[in-house]
């Protein structure tokens, strides 16, 4: 434990830790005996126990951590998982088999699984419908529906309010998105209904303000509706995004913005495009969509080289939106990748993730909500719902009583054939 989070706290030179911002209130992790370990806080987190769920929280010896100069990149990693690995297959599956030594010897009653690499949700349905595939933690919407009328063969859910989005980066350092007015216009200008509505078919977005509609701190639907930005009648907020783009000098459009977006078909010939659209339409504002490799983006978001980017890495690894916002919103912040760059909110942000008070978290929240919505960091298209589905054959999952997709276990997984 001392090990494993001491490198996620502080990473070695050379390596980057996209947790550390979530752990930034402790001051020492330490080991008080044999089995229990310590960890000292500088200022209270309402939600620090929930930051040790996500399964990315693996633990890993410090034998082993040690052994590899604390890169576990260049081996398979060791652990006492319910599966080993086998073997991979670039861009087809992952192969993993039940590990005899597992601690618990009565699981997994599996003796192995294979992991499909599909990247399109419609793919993913599909396969599950048709017998390719067991179970996937994520279908499009088209194919969720079609799964509610073949109840003979699959199930299938909707988890409301997972903890991922779609957006587009913006830039904050690159001429002329390093003025706010610019980027407040664009996020007053582009229809979220219109942007939804063109991805109706591939992942439920839905409306939502800088954090996921499940959060209880999250602002009232109704309240939405009505705000400058969000609201479905765009007629006051283009006339004002109009004005702001006058007064940055822009009041004919920019020419030639780089729009990058992954290959994958959704964000490429959907969601991309249609943004595009959006703001050729409303503000004059010429881009060219460069389509890459989905796996490269992350390179290109760390390296700074784009104008915008249509990406979904703006979220929160737990309900509560403070580490979220640690992350993708503070100064220096590991997944701020547009680039935002703001004392006051930062000095908010502070107080937000200190206080114990739900009531007045939550007045920070909407403070910290309506000062987002004023600067604009990047355009927030909406957090998202997630859509498992399973062959009836498949049983252990328990997929029904979830609240979150993220599939983090299947050791009790089984199949009745």
């Amino acid at each position: 434990m001392v090990a494993t989070f001491s490198r996620i706290i502080s990473p070695p030179a050379g390596m980057a830790s996209i947790y550390k911002d979530q752990f930034a209130a402790v001051d020492k992790v330490e080991a008080i005996d044999r089995l229990n370990v310590r960890f000292v806080l500088k200022e209270p987190r309402p939600y620090f126990l929930e930051l040790f769920t996500p399964s990315a929280m693996i633990i890993y010896s410090k034998k082993a951590l040690d052994e590899n100069n604390q890169d576990l990149r260049k081996v398979i990693a060791p652990g006492t998982g319910a599966f080993m690995f086998k073997e991979r297959k670039v861009a087809e599956k992952w192969v993993m088999v039940r590990n005899p030594s597992y601690w618990d010897p009565e699981i997994p009653y599996l003796d192995g699984i294979e992991m499909l690499h599909i990247p399109a949700w419609t793919d993913r349905g599909t396969a599950v419908l048709t017998g390719q595939a067991d179970y996937s933690p994520n279908v499009s919407l088209e194919t969720h529906q079609e799964g509610l009328k073949r109840k003979d063969i699959v199930g299938t859910v909707r988890y409301p309010g997972e903890f991922n989005s779609y957006q587009v980066h913006i830039n904050n350092e690159r001429k002329p998105f390093n003025d706010a007015r610019v980027r407040r216009a664009i996020n007053l200008a582009v229809s979220r209904q219109n942007l939804i509505k063109a991805f109706g078919t591939q992942e439920p977005i839905m409306l939502t303000r800088w954090m996921t509609h499940a959060s209880e701190f999250a602002s009232p639907m109704k309240e939405l509706e009505g705000l400058p930005g969000y609201r479905a009648d765009k007629t006051a907020d283009l006339a004002e995004a109009k004005k702001l783009m006058a007064a940055a000098g822009l009041a004919d459009g920019i020419k030639n913005v780089d729009f990058v977006s992954a290959s994958v078909a959704p964000h490429a010939e959907i969601l991309a495009p249609a943004f595009q659209d959006e703001l050729r339409r409303t503000l004059g504002i010429e881009t060219r969509i460069r389509v890459m490799e989905r796996a490269l983006l992350i390179e290109e978001l760390k390296k700074g080289t784009f104008d915008l980017m249509v990406q979904t890495e703006y979220r929160s690894p737990i309900g509560d939106p403070g580490p979220g916002w640690e992350m993708c919103l503070k100064t220096g912040g590991s997944l701020n990748f547009s680039r935002y760059t703001n004392p006051e909110f930062d000095k908010l942000l502070k107080q937000i993730n200190s206080e114990t008070n739900k009531g007045k978290r939550k007045q920070l929240f909407a403070q910290g909500m309506a000062l987002l919505d004023q600067t604009s960091p990047l355009y927030l298209i909406g957090f998202t719902d997630h859509l498992p589905m399973w062959r009836n054959t498949v049983k252990g999952h328990n997929s029904e009583a979830r609240v979150f997709s993220e599939l983090g276990r299947v050791d009790t997984f089984w199949l009745d054939r």
